[in-house]
């Protein structure tokens, strides 16, 4: 068992599971080179599959927990939230591309095995799927809510690519503050997670307020998912993470750890960390190194934590103020608090 599986809840579990097994259902009988690029991101085919889903499929399983958590039923979620799952994997697929990685949950990239050029159409047939599984399996279900899923999905998607834009160009950029910071990921990384409990609300009837709640619950979720990814991409062990500890600093991303040194550093570490970070090209082993340390002299790791943990204690109070049921609120607090100190 994964590090990250031994904190997930049960029924978080079994709705993984249940995506993993409609989507192999929905995508397996389909024929040719687009798909097999697809299933082969998504883990249904090729070297080290299993034939189940990879990756933590976390965002569907939110999206159908959700909607149990607040009485509605997730057989009728479910096409939304396989929607919402090949959404985030159009986004990995270019996000590969856009950081040339080679590896992705231990096996080649699909830009890699195939090429960049073929990893834009495979991550295009991702986007391009996500729409049609969802009008596919719902036929039978409530129209309006069908559309009014739709659209959420769509600005959800629209925003965390704005979020990567600005990923992107933070890297090219010297003013990037904290608050330039939580903008970006409010968008990259909390869009999808506030769309999951959006999901949740809309196959439950919820009304505006409740919305309202679930979506701040899960934005502050993502806050504290990204903040700790951030820790993870410096300081975390990748046979664990499986994260490169490397490839974070060598793009000189503005992950929370760097900005908030670039922010609060002083002295002559801050100026070497300027000329590290605002210098021409990747950074090599050495000065990766380097930086590693510099961050350490700044308490950039700890900091990376105390930000992580302030984010988790608004999304607790956010927690209390929905409607899901007690047990959802339980087992939420618990795997809240297991991604503060995650390993992977």
């Amino acid at each position: 068992m994964s590090d990250f599986d031994s904190g997930i809840p049960s029924r978080l579990k079994s709705y993984r599971e249940k995506v993993s097994d409609s989507l192999e259902s929905y995508l397996g009988s389909k024929k040719g080179k687009t798909y097999d690029m697809v299933n082969y991101h998504l883990g249904f085919n090729g070297e080290g599959s299993d034939g189940n889903l990879q990756g933590k499929a976390i965002r569907s399983s939110l999206a159908l927990y959700a909607t149990e958590a607040l009485g509605g039923d997730p057989n009728e979620a479910l096409p939304a939230a396989l929607s919402l799952e090949l959404i985030h994997n159009f986004s990995l697929v270019h996000d590969d591309i856009q950081d040339d990685d080679r590896t992705r949950r231990g096996r080649p990239t699909v830009q890699y095995k195939w090429s960049p050029d073929q990893a834009i159409n495979a991550g295009d047939a991702l986007k391009d799927l996500s729409l049609l599984v969802m009008l596919d399996l719902s036929r039978d279900g409530e129209s309006g809510k069908t559309l009014e899923a739709l659209a959420a999905l769509s600005e959800y998607s629209l925003r965390m690519i704005q979020g990567q834009v600005l990923d992107l160009d933070y890297m090219e950029r010297r003013d990037v503050d904290i608050d330039s910071y939580l903008e970006m990921i409010s968008a990259k990384t909390c869009a999808l997670l506030e769309g999951a409990f959006h999901l949740g609300g809309i196959y439950s009837s919820a009304g505006e307020d409740e919305l309202e709640k679930l979506i701040s619950f899960g934005r502050y979720l993502g806050y504290v998912y990204q903040i700790r990814d951030d820790w993870l991409g410096i300081w975390g062990q990748p046979e664990e993470s499986g994260k490169s500890a490397l490839s974070d600093i060598e793009e000189k991303k503005r992950s929370f750890p760097v900005v908030y040194a670039l922010q609060g550093g002083h002295g002559e570490e801050l100026t070497r960390l300027k000329e590290l970070y605002y210098s021409e090209g990747k950074l090599g082993e050495d000065k990766i190194e380097e930086v590693k340390e510099i961050l350490e002299e700044i308490d950039a790791s700890k900091k990376t934590n105390e930000w992580a943990e302030k984010y988790w204690n608004h999304a607790v109070r956010e927690l209390h103020e929905t409607g899901m049921a007690d047990w959802a609120k339980t087992e939420l607090k618990e795997f809240g608090s297991f991604l503060l100190t995650r390993k992977q």
